[in-house]
């Protein structure tokens, strides 16, 4: 046999016992199988001379939230509205074509008179209702009526005023407004009447005064009147507005809006 071929079966027996050998550190399957309660992150080991990254282990972390408790919301409880209050008029009255006295009178009432309460305003304290004495509805103050039941079962009610269309008289024609603060100045050229028709003007207007959005009726008498101061904050959700109108004794003129400067 020739030397080279001896030399050839040495390093053929040397690689095959080589691999009979095992490496401890070889990367395995069963490296991956993770103990009960950890979290393992498995690293394949550098050829390099470095030293092989230690195996990580942690505990997995549950967070736990708190458990959301619902703020329970007190129930409303619900207006019961009814159609109409029986009453009785406990002393002389005055029933109006609105609610408020700035409004024109429209009919007479007496004690023992009986009437029908239909509606009210949004404070309660005048209600719409219909006379037994009288053809049509009107206005009074609720605390000269008697009555069984609750008035804010009644549905609110604005009506709308009586206009007269003569050529008599006519509406104011312009209107100047500005803003002073928390004060609206209105001014107007005056209207003539005669003393007997005489009834001047109304304002009505919706305003914010102390955080609430409220409804004032204000009449300005006699007609030489021609300006008017309503105050008016801030703190309202509901945008202020008004309007304006000429009276006469025997109704309306018809209104023209305010064009009414927002609070700044």
């Amino acid at each position: 046999m020739k030397p080279y071929y001896l030399l050839f079966a040495l390093i053929i027996l040397s690689s095959c016992q080589s691999f009979d050998k095992k490496d401890n550190g070889s990367f395995s399957p069963a490296n991956l199988q993770p103990s009960a309660g950890t979290v393992t992150i498995a690293t394949i080991r550098s050829t390099t001379n470095e030293k092989p990254t230690e195996e990580i282990k942690s505990t997995p972390t549950i967070k736990s939230f708190p458990t959301q408790t619902k703020t329970p919301i007190p129930s409303q409880t619900p207006i019961l509205i009814v159609p109409f209050l029986e009453g009785t008029v406990k002393e002389q009255s005055s029933c109006r074509y609105g609610a408020g006295v700035a409004y024109l009178f429209e009919w007479g009432l007496y004690p023992g008179d009986h009437v029908r309460i239909i509606n009210r305003n949004g404070d309660g304290n005048w209600v719409y209702v219909k006379p037994s004495t009288y053809n049509n509805e009107c206005w009074m103050k609720a605390e000269l009526l008697d009555f069984k039941g609750d008035i804010y079962n009644l549905e609110e009610f604005y009506s709308p005023l009586p206009y007269v269309y003569t050529y008599l008289y006519k509406p104011v024609k312009y209107v100047m407004v500005e803003r002073n603060g928390e004060d609206v100045i209105i001014n107007w050229d005056p209207v003539w009447m005669t003393e007997d028709d005489d009834r001047g003007y109304l304002i009505e207007a919706w305003v914010c005064q102390d955080g609430k959005f409220i409804f004032l009726a204000t009449n300005y008498f006699p007609y030489t009147k021609t300006n008017a101061i309503i105050h008016d904050e801030s703190g309202c959700t509901q945008e202020s507005n008004a309007r304006f109108y000429t009276v006469e004794k025997h109704g309306y003129m018809p209104f023209i809006e305010i064009p009414w400067p927002h609070y700044q």
